[in-house]
């Protein structure tokens, strides 16, 4: 895998290559769950190590959707301008509420997390006039 070079706004994402019926059926086992998760954080590392200098501070994170997996993804910013603003989501729409610090993702999947990535969790609120979404909102990596 290649560092991107094609950024749009300040980013590049790679949502799970997987398709949505089956990561998110019931049947699949948590341990194949486990699987993509960890996957994305070891391309996740592997962008990091590859990561070309630039002028522009340049950060890669993985961000874990919960229960939808399937909307999980690789983000890697470019610049401070759209990343500072990425995570202030707390609108009449969408807003993401801190998790306990008691929570942690690494240990409730038992995932393996680089040392220089930090964890970051959110409980994801989504109001529409249609729909409704509550989950869980995990990011992984060069968070500071």
């Amino acid at each position: 895998m290649k560092f991107p070079s094609n950024f749009y706004n300040g980013y590049w994402h790679l949502h799970l290559p997987a398709g949505q019926g089956f990561i998110s059926s019931n049947k699949i086992p948590m341990a194949i769950k486990r699987l993509c998760i960890q996957t994305l954080l070891n391309r996740a590392e592997h962008l990091v190590n590859v990561k070309p200098e630039t002028s522009e501070r340049t950060r890669v994170v993985v961000a874990i959707d919960l229960p939808s997996l399937w909307d999980s993804q690789i983000i890697v910013f470019t610049g401070e301008s759209y990343f500072k603003t990425f995570f202030d989501r707390n609108d009449d729409y969408q807003k993401w509420i801190p998790l306990p610090k008691g929570r942690n993702i690494q240990h409730e999947w038992q995932l393996t997390v680089p040392n220089n990535m930090k964890i970051l969790g959110f409980k994801e609120e989504i109001t529409d006039e249609e729909y409704q979404y509550v989950g869980e909102i995990w990011f992984i990596g060069e968070l500071n």
